[in-house]
């Protein structure tokens, strides 16, 4: 569960498909709790094979995330030799590949791709130190920041290869450091084998006690850069409108807070409920009218497309974006949706309503966002041109082994 898996999937399953093989190093699974799942709980060390691919785990100590600042940092630190035992568990490799947020892996991938010999390649799903800076509250001149910063940039200049999923990232990452004939764009997407439209689940419109109202849907992480406080603020305006119930599906650091808005603001027309299994959210979304994501009003934020979009567009449902920058751009151009304003939440209310009245033009909407996506945005396609990018990367490592030992064996005669 997360963007991080949810992202790395359809890469596993495309390598393993192309006849590679693939080794995953990691820990115990926490997230998003930070709280190891029961089957995994007491164990140092667990070997799996998933998919035809191996999935190495070793324990590390564990925390509650956005609770204690200690605690986290504790994670993160002893999270680093777990991961590195679990990389040399896997035997020789030819590719080492590393992705951040967290930055703190980046120590152990490097050394393990010293030590067997292989490209490194860095994907770059956000920028943790400006990560830091603008949602977590941390001056740039912290020495916690300049850490980060000097690990992410010791990683740029040191990998084979570096992906970033949007385009700013990119130029922000060859800024500072990395090289530009070395660093390629690798966007997220939607798992169209996954996220598709699906009808209408009486049973799921029942659990959930709609009714015959008019959904608005939120599905994934309470973060503090997502921004639900303005969605519930949409919701205080339109508190009048019974025909209309706002859905929050999933969890995270913001959820008091959220619950604790709702209360104060008696909203009764606001349900939240806690994270599902990934391959239940699909059956969900079909229940929604309009799906809605947001970042803060940020610049860095400017920077990032949020993945729920592609997800929403995938499952042909209408978008209201609470954004600016790339994921602006990516509603905008896919006619799948209405863009408004960051912290905006009276024009939220206003698209709401905008496309309540309209079920035709929603139609629409949905069919464009799913074409959309399976033209541009297909994780698995992306997966088949980030396999390649690897092959070619091995090859070059390859043709300058045999280089080598040809001038060895020259120089030998």
């Amino acid at each position: 569960m997360g963007a991080l898996s949810n992202r790395l999937y359809p890469i596993v399953r495309t390598l393993v498909d192309k006849g590679h093989k693939v080794a995953v190093a990691t820990g115990m699974p926490n997230y998003p709790a930070g709280r190891v799942f029961a089957e995994y709980r007491g164990k140092i060390f667990s070997k799996e094979v998933k998919d035809g691919h191996r999935i190495l785990r070793t324990n590390y100590f564990t925390a509650p995330r956005n609770k204690s600042k200690l605690t986290q940092l504790l994670s993160y630190l002893t999270f680093m030799p777990a991961v590195f035992y679990s990389g040399i568990r896997a035997g020789k490799c030819d590719v080492v590949l590393i992705t951040s947020p967290p930055i703190f892996p980046v120590i152990p991938a490097i050394i393990l791709a010293k030590i067997r010999g292989a490209k490194l390649v860095f994907d770059i799903r956000d920028l943790w130190s400006d990560e830091l800076v603008t949602f977590g509250g941390i001056s740039e001149n912290s020495i916690s920041v300049k850490i980060a910063r000097k690990l992410e940039n010791w990683g740029y200049r040191i990998a084979d290869m570096v992906s970033a999923t949007t385009n700013s990232l990119m130029s922000t990452v060859i800024d500072r450091g990395a090289r530009s004939d070395s660093t390629i764009y690798f966007p997220n997407g939607a798992d169209l084998e996954l996220f598709r439209p699906l009808p209408k689940s009486g049973a799921i419109e029942r659990k959930y006690q709609f009714g015959d109202r008019f959904v608005v849907m939120y599905s994934g992480l309470f973060g503090i850069k997502h921004g639900l406080e303005t969605l519930l603020e949409a919701a205080n305006i339109l508190r009048d409108r019974e025909d209309i119930v706002f859905f929050l599906l999933g969890n995270g650091a913001r959820r008091e807070q959220l619950e604790k808005y709702i209360e104060e603001k008696a909203l009764d027309n606001v349900i939240i409920r806690g994270e599902i299994d990934i391959e239940e959210v699909p059956k969900v979304i079909s229940i929604s009218d309009v799906c809605f994501a947001a970042f803060k009003p940020e610049p860095y934020a400017g920077k990032l497309i949020s993945v729920k979009i592609f997800e929403y567009l995938a499952c042909e449902k209408p978008v209201v974006g609470s954004f600016e920058g790339e994921s602006a751009k990516v509603i905008e151009e896919s006619k799948g949706g209405i863009v408004v304003a960051p912290g905006d939440s009276q024009a939220i209310a206003d698209a709401i309503l905008l496309l309540q009245k309209d079920p035709a033009r929603r139609k629409a909407m949905g069919i464009a966002g799913r074409q959309f996506v399976e033209a541009s945005f297909s994780r698995s396609k992306w997966a088949g041109v980030f396999e390649r990018a690897l092959a070619d990367l091995f090859k070059q490592s390859f043709k300058a082994s045999i280089a080598r030992e040809n001038e060895n064996v020259g120089t030998e005669a």
